[in-house]
């Protein structure tokens, strides 16, 4: 633990002093009156490569390539490095050209979704940690399966033929839409239990009107209750992580498509005006 401390430290000192020398040679450079918007655009484009290729190590994890975690390092790094260049390449202000607005929106958007994702990526994980077992996203709709049959199976057994048939009934009315499918997921991502406990409440009301085999069934539908709704919450909250890669890395291959096409509109203008 002290060494990854100390290791983490050593990035964070490393980074600032790249970040140092690379404002120290643009301010030398600007003092020679030459433009530093190429040498700043320039840099600015390998920055968002990398970035881009932090995706491609996820997808390539069975090559030595460092690890995931210092690679997620150095992605933040240089993704906050990404806006001191991008800002220096647009002198700090917002740019006046159709293609150009398009361009500076772009990078806006791709690096406050970064942000967001850096937040989520903080507190997702702990928040699933706190509610039941973490399991992986896609094996949810099979855990769902099982929960549901299992509550199925203890209606069945309590069903009866000479009288009304309160488990079944009750289950019917008030849990069987719950057991469906996921539910409130709105909720969840607000860390909101009053539907779990409304559930759990109707499970007790209805106890003293039971019989003994028909109390035990409740009891073990409501322990059910709660790892349905774990799974929910599971659900709702990977879920997010999954939407935010949908939007964050469609963005980012389209701002190097901007990028890459700025950059040959430029060099071209260049080469043509002499």
């Amino acid at each position: 633990m002290i060494q990854q401390l100390i290791q983490y430290r050593i990035r964070v000192i490393s980074f600032l002093v790249l970040v140092t020398l690379t404002l120290s040679v643009f301010w030398l450079y600007s003092l020679t009156l030459s433009k530093t918007a190429f040498a700043s655009g320039i840099l600015l484009l390998c920055c968002i490569l990398f970035l881009a290729a932090y995706q491609w190590r996820k997808k390539l994890s069975f090559l030595s390539l460092g690890t995931a975690t210092v690679w997620l390092q150095f992605h933040i790094f240089v993704g906050l490095m990404s806006s001191l260049l991008f800002l220096m390449h647009i002198g700090f202000r917002v740019p006046d050209g159709m293609l150009e607005f398009a361009l500076f929106l772009t990078y806006c958007f791709v690096f406050l979704s970064g942000v967001l994702g850096w937040l989520l990526s903080r507190i997702i994980p702990y928040r699933l940690l706190s509610r039941g077992e973490q399991v992986i996203y896609e094996r949810i709709p099979i855990y769902y399966r099982k929960v549901r049959e299992a509550v199925e199976q203890l209606v069945s057994e309590n069903l009866k033929t000479d009288e009304e048939n309160a488990v079944a009934d009750f289950y019917q009315k008030n849990l069987r839409e719950f057991f469906s499918g996921p539910r409130n997921q709105l909720r969840h991502i607000l860390h909101s239990r009053r539907h779990r406990h409304q559930l759990t409440q109707q499970v007790s009301q209805m106890l003293p009107y039971l019989e003994e085999r028909e109390q035990e069934a409740m009891r073990q539908i409501a322990v059910q209750i709660q790892l349905k709704d774990d799974l929910d919450y599971q659900r709702s909250l990977q879920s997010v992580l999954k939407t935010w890669l949908f939007v964050h890395v469609p963005l980012t291959w389209t701002l190097i498509l901007f990028a890459l096409f700025h950059t040959i509109t430029v060099c071209a203008f260049a080469s043509t005006s002499g």
